[in-house]
């Protein structure tokens, strides 16, 4: 079997062995339901009783097809939305990019700054209002 490993660490199965589908173990072999039918019907006088059993067989061989559909059918719909995942990212890192790319440098360079000053006077004030001199309790009168 092959998997798909995404970004994320997810192993997603990719395909399921043409063996497995087909050739089961016991009643789900497909193929070896069909042959016995056509054994079934082609001596010539047919065992009505081994005939209904075949069928049966081969019903619950079906059936295992069905089955090793739905896990293909969950392997892709994972692969989708690994898929999507992976565009949607792409999508917001172009966005930003461009966002990059446009930008006024000075004007940036200068809001950075300011950013920077406004920092620094807000860790003095801080500090200030933490000093013993300023605690709120020594403001209180004795």
């Amino acid at each position: 079997m092959n998997y798909l490993e995404t970004p994320s660490g997810q192993k997603i199965q990719l395909n399921v062995s043409g063996s497995q589908i087909f050739m089961g173990t016991g009643s789900n072999s497909v193929f070896g339901a069909l042959n016995s039918l056509v054994a079934d019907y082609s001596s010539g006088t047919v065992d009505t009783a081994q005939a209904v059993s075949d069928t049966e067989a081969l019903s619950a061989a079906l059936n295992n097809v069905s089955q090793q559909r739905v896990t293909i059918d969950n392997s892709i719909t994972q692969v989708t939305a690994a898929s999507d995942a992976v565009t949607n990212v792409e999508t917001q890192l172009t966005t930003a990019q461009t966002n990059l790319m446009q930008a006024d440098i000075p004007t940036v360079s200068t809001q950075l700054s300011l950013s920077e000053t406004q920092q620094t006077a807000l860790e003095d004030v801080i500090a200030q209002l933490n000093s013993s001199s300023n605690d709120l309790f020594s403001k209180l009168p004795a």
